[in-house]
């Protein structure tokens, strides 16, 4: 879940992130920072992959981002762009394995949805009930089903006063999950269930497959006030209901240091031994930033090389194992690419095609023998076109072996 950007804390190099990360973990942060040399480019001319962009109702192919139908640069909280991906995790799959046809991997789209991924083919899903008014971010899953939260930034949503008036009289959800086989949204948990008022918003979270450590915060007489809290559901995450009462939750007190100590990045001495293994051809004195998803299913947890500051400003990455596709892989902003067939355990280190002058590379997600990653135009905290690369490994790999 890069993960949960809730307040106005504007793009940050990761070099400076870690500072940046004793105000709040969940910043949006500048993707796009030094490069690692030396490495193979994918062929634009041996057709390895395909370019798409958002639109207000979906997505269309385009032979470059560049192509793309100019879009009204939005701040990142209301711009329709890819704000959290993720392969389906294994502890879901006895088998490590989907049924032929069913989704691999999800993004989630601010302002318009879900996409579903297979290594064919990507499909999106709306509902206009809950996506064009809210901001929606961090995905995780409960059982291999899609679960997000939604918020609204009370910096840059003009309507946030008008929206939560209306919210005063209805059920605002905090929780909904995204039904695989029904491609239905369901609300799960609301701002009421947490017992938190209509000025309430949530501004992060940190699940561990148990507990939900929460940051929220309501703004009084022109001051900003947080709370931090962790609550439990005493019944499966996908049986909730927001009709549900707050006796079916457990409820405790959290303080910013619990908060911060789950979502500050940890040093990458202290990463797992696949993740180390997937970069280990990157020299220690080279600073970079990974937000790394296990096989869990879980909020992502953040790893930092700060490296001895001769490589320039660092640089931030999305790492995901997805075993039911049969690779680990890695992707940095500036596209370089560490990807390890788990069969064989052979690593391929290549570079995605390159971005013009102010795009970068972001969320990542595996479907079979496809890498989906997504791409946006930035402008300072303001985002333009956005969309996602189709990236055909099979190919790929033929070429780097050659």
């Amino acid at each position: 879940m890069d993960k949960m950007k809730k307040s106005f804390i504007l793009k940050l190099s990761a070099g400076m992130l870690i500072g940046a990360l004793c105000i709040s973990c969940t910043g949006k942060r500048t993707e796009n920072a030094g490069t690692i040399p030396d490495l193979p480019q994918i062929s634009t001319v041996r057709k390895s992959h395909e370019w798409f962009y958002f639109r207000n109702d979906g997505f269309m192919q385009v032979d470059l981002p560049q192509r793309a139908p100019q879009a009204m640069e939005r701040p990142w909280t209301e711009a329709v762009r890819i704000s959290s991906a993720a392969s389906v995790p294994a502890a879901s799959m006895p088998s490590a394995s989907l049924p032929a046809g069913e989704a691999q991997a999800y993004a989630l789209v601010n302002r318009l949805g879900v996409i579903a991924f297979t290594e064919d083919a990507a499909e999106v899903y709306n509902d206009r009930s809950i996506f064009p008014s809210v901001t929606a971010d961090s995905l995780v899953f409960s059982g291999g089903v899609p679960v997000f939260y939604l918020y609204r930034s009370s910096f840059f949503n003009e309507s946030i006063d008008a929206a939560s008036s209306a919210d005063a009289a209805a059920i605002r959800p905090f929780l909904v999950e995204f039904n695989p086989a029904t491609h239905i949204f369901y609300p799960l948990v609301s701002y009421e269930n947490l017992n938190l008022s209509e000025d309430d918003q949530i501004t992060g979270y940190f699940w561990d497959g148990t507990s939900w450590t929460c940051s929220s915060k309501r703004t009084k007489d022109g001051l900003v006030e947080f709370k931090y809290f962790l609550w439990q559901p005493q019944v499966e995450l996908t049986e909730l209901s927001p009709a549900l009462s707050s006796d079916r939750y457990i409820f405790r007190d959290a303080t910013e240091e619990t908060f911060r100590s789950l979502n500050m990045p940890h040093l990458f001495n202290d990463a797992p031994a696949e993740l180390k293994e997937l970069v280990s051809a990157i020299p220690s004195e080279f600073s970079f930033y990974v937000s790394w998803r296990d096989t869990s299913g879980t909020s992502p947890v953040n790893y930092y090389q700060p490296g001895n500051g001769s490589s320039g400003a660092s640089i931030n990455a999305k790492g995901l194992c997805a075993p039911a596709a049969g690779y680990t892989v890695i992707v940095f902003a500036d596209g370089t690419t560490y990807l390890r067939r788990d069969r064989s355990g052979k690593i391929y280190a290549f570079r995605l095609p390159l971005l013009p002058a102010g795009y970068t590379y972001g969320e990542a997600a595996l479907a079979g023998n496809s890498l989906y990653v997504a791409w946006e135009e930035n402008n300072f905290y303001k985002t333009g076109r956005s969309g996602f690369i189709k990236i055909h490994l099979q190919d790929v790999i033929s070429q780097v072996a050659e």
